[in-house]
């Protein structure tokens, strides 16, 4: 079982990723056609809102590749190296930037548009995931900083 956990892990992480991704690319663009359509008030905001969540998938991107990198490291038992803290700090970082982006976009949705709870609420969601996500990165990496010096001096001692 546990040969087969990582691979199911990065396997997971791969079906979610090309499911965003097809998201991105078939859904997004005419789900925003449709309400451009239905509420012709607000079409002035389709492409700007497009293209502001199609920014926010690059720091996903990197996320996933950096979290698909450190899989690989606990895989070949090589996870207690700065190269892990790396992948962990850079997935922290990743996850505080999709955070300030969904706020900056909320905070100007607010002033351009009545936002509706919906909306707003998903937005908010999206915020305190990557939030989560970026807390539980950095508390992993400050434990595996902290483990890396304990192995340090172990192995000066020794």
């Amino acid at each position: 079982m546990k040969r087969m956990s990582i691979p199911l892990f990065q396997i997971g992480v791969l079906f979610i990723t090309l499911c965003i991704l097809l998201l991105c690319v078939f859904w997004l663009p005419d789900t925003a056609a449709f309400f451009a359509e239905d509420a012709p008030e607000y079409a002035y905001l389709r492409y700007p809102l497009l293209f502001g969540i199609y920014l926010t998938v690059l720091p996903f991107l990197f996320a996933i590749v950096e979290g698909l990198k450190l899989s690989r490291r606990v895989a070949i038992n090589d996870a207690f190296s700065l190269k892990s803290v790396n992948h962990l700090k850079n997935i922290k970082r990743s996850a505080f930037l999709i955070t300030v982006m969904y706020f900056i976009g909320f905070v100007v949705l607010l002033q351009l548009v009545d936002l509706s709870p919906g909306i707003g609420l998903l937005g908010i969601l999206i915020m305190l995931a990557s939030m989560m996500i970026g807390l539980i990165a950095g508390i992993l990496e400050e434990l595996l900083r902290k483990a890396l010096e304990i192995k340090e001096e172990n192995d000066l001692t020794v």
